[in-house]
């Protein structure tokens, strides 16, 4: 079963369906992410039509979503040399590595 949640995204009230796995609080850090994407490209270019706007900020998203998905891998790279450099070598002087994630 399903909720409902009403939110305002640049000034227009919009109701939403959310499954039941998606908490209220989340959904509405997220609306709240992409009006501050909307309104810092409003800001810099105020003659975009509504379109335009709506591509430019999933453009600029897309951006952030890549850029940490990069210092994502960096990171688990860097966490799988820490476990090699941390783990205890077997008898047969193979080493043993384990990464939490």
């Amino acid at each position: 079963m399903s909720k409902e949640i009403e939110v305002q995204i640049t000034g227009k009230k919009i109701v939403f369906q959310l499954a039941d796995d998606i908490a209220f609080e989340e959904f509405t850090r997220v609306v709240e992410y992409v009006e501050n994407k909307i309104n810092k490209i409003k800001s810099r270019m105020t003659e975009l039509d509504p379109q335009k706007l709506a591509l430019l900020t999933s453009i600029n998203i897309a951006q952030d979503l890549f850029f940490l998905k990069k210092e994502n891998e960096k990171l688990v790279q860097i966490l799988g040399r820490i476990d090699k450099l941390l783990a205890p070598e077997k008898e047969d002087g193979k080493l043993t590595v384990s990464l939490s994630s």
